[in-house]
């Protein structure tokens, strides 16, 4: 019954749109050419400049946001603190820690949009280039802020992560089980993950479309150059794939032959939760996972970071600062994004604008996702340092206290910068608008293969 009332309501919300242009008529147009005047002066404002004029504007009031990461909510005391500074009342504010999953924060975003509603979310933090680009930035819905001391760094990549406006990078990335007498089984090149018999514990695309959005940028011209050298490279141990059944794709038959063979050795989860703890007790096996995920592993008697090898790094990376070339050929990973927007009938866009300010150009904003392992933020310079987050001391307890001094037990846990996995390990970042330009085509041809397993 939930899908159907949400349905309805869209419909309905779809259908307002169409009668009226919206419920509030030209109002929320007006609205929204306010609040894009607002968001281009902001993007001229200092910090110091923008909090002012955010504390005056919310008061006591509440900042209505969603995220699909909930980890924003453990920067709304430090935000406010910040707030207060420059107006007391802002002690008394609120922010919704609304989150929701992929799908159903579109959905719920959209809707409101449609509906003309204009006392609905303010800002969000959403993920999924091809949704993101299909439902916020085709249709004109979102509306894109960047914060002055993100563009004035020397840091930031302004033609990757402006517009979309990017928090961060998450990274999945190759992994090996080396546990219980699979010590000798490496993954130094893409197309290992293509050899018959294999088994990868990922998530299923139909479960999570970032898992599909990775595999349509293989598509690109320059994906199909990497996936076409690696094949010839001495360390593929599938050269003998025939490549016969993907010729009708032209110049992208390495990435159909690649889609297809992954597709055909993976073992689908709901979640990365689930596909690593089944990863953790399958030795010999491959991951493709959320790198992040590996580090809440539990400790026992059985189970081990210590048998995680990071392809990329290799089963002796003691020191991501240092480390020298990817040991895999063709690509090291898949970054995709965290998204800010704003919405176009926000009532508190100055706050909105601030809020995204504070979390991505503060190391008191990031801080939430500062100490994971495989997320990056698009200005460098506010992450933590985790290129010796391995070393530290296991107790006979299996208690982990992590110090840079200690001992390297963990060499998965030593992650270098987000320079390193672009430049060095070759990472495929995602891009939402190639994404929905070859959306229709490779999505036919995954749901394909995977219905055919």
């Amino acid at each position: 019954m939930r899908k159907i009332r949400n349905l309805f309501t869209i419909s309905a919300a779809v259908l307002c749109a169409f009668t009226m242009t919206s419920c509030n008529g030209g109002k929320t147009d007006e609205i929204k050419a306010t609040n894009q005047e607002i968001i281009a002066q902001a993007e001229t404002l200092t910090r110091d400049e923008l909090m002012k004029k955010a504390a005056e504007e919310i008061g006591g009031g509440t900042l209505k946001f969603i995220g699909t990461s909930s980890r924003f909510k453990n920067a709304i005391d430090a935000f406010k603190a910040e707030l207060t500074k420059y107006n007391p009342d802002c002690a008394n504010m609120t922010i919704t820690q609304d989150t929701a999953v992929d799908g159903e924060i579109y959905l719920r975003l959209c809707g409101e949009i449609e509906a003309g509603i204009t006392n609905g979310y303010d800002a969000a933090l959403v993920q999924d280039g091809y949704q993101l680009q299909n439902l916020g930035i085709n249709t004109g819905y979102f509306l894109n802020y960047v914060p002055k001391e993100w563009n004035d760094a020397s840091d930031t990549n302004k033609e990757l992560n402006a517009e979309p406006f990017s928090l961060q990078y998450n990274m999945k990335t190759w992994m090996v089980n080396n546990g219980d007498g699979a010590e000798g089984v490496v993954f130094d090149n893409i197309w290992d993950a293509t050899v018959a018999g294999k088994t990868i514990h990922t998530m299923s695309p139909n479960n999570e479309n970032v898992n599909r959005d990775w595999l349509i940028m293989l598509t690109g011209d320059e994906w199909c150059d990497v996936l076409e050298k690696a094949f010839n490279d001495p360390t593929n141990d599938n050269k003998n794939l025939n490549l016969a059944p993907y010729e009708q794709y032209g110049e992208q038959k390495y990435a159909y032959a690649f889609i297809e063979g992954f597709l055909k050795n993976a073992i689908f989860y709901e979640d990365d939760g689930k596909a690593r703890d089944a990863f953790i007790k399958d030795p010999g096996s491959y991951g493709w996972i959320v790198y992040s995920k590996i580090a809440s592993i539990q400790e026992t008697a059985e189970i081990t970071k210590k048998d995680i090898t990071i392809a990329a790094l290799g089963k002796d990376a003691s020191d991501g600062a240092t480390q020298g070339d990817s040991l895999v050929k063709g690509f090291g990973g898949f970054m995709y994004k965290h998204y800010l927007q704003i919405m176009p009938y926000t009532p508190h866009p100055w706050t909105s604008c601030a809020f995204i300010n504070f979390l991505s150009t503060t190391k008191e904003g990031y801080s939430a996702w500062a100490v994971d392992i495989g997320d990056y933020p698009s200005m460098p310079s506010i992450n933590v340092n985790r290129t010796k987050f391995g070393h530290g001391t296991l107790s006979a307890d299996y208690t982990w206290t992590q110090n840079d001094d200690g001992e390297n037990v963990f060499p998965c846990l030593n992650d270098p910068s987000s320079s390193w996995w672009e430049d060095k390990a070759n990472v495929v970042i995602e891009d939402p608008a190639f994404i929905v330009k070859e959306y229709n085509n490779v999505d036919s041809f995954i749901r394909r293969v995977i219905a055919n397993k």
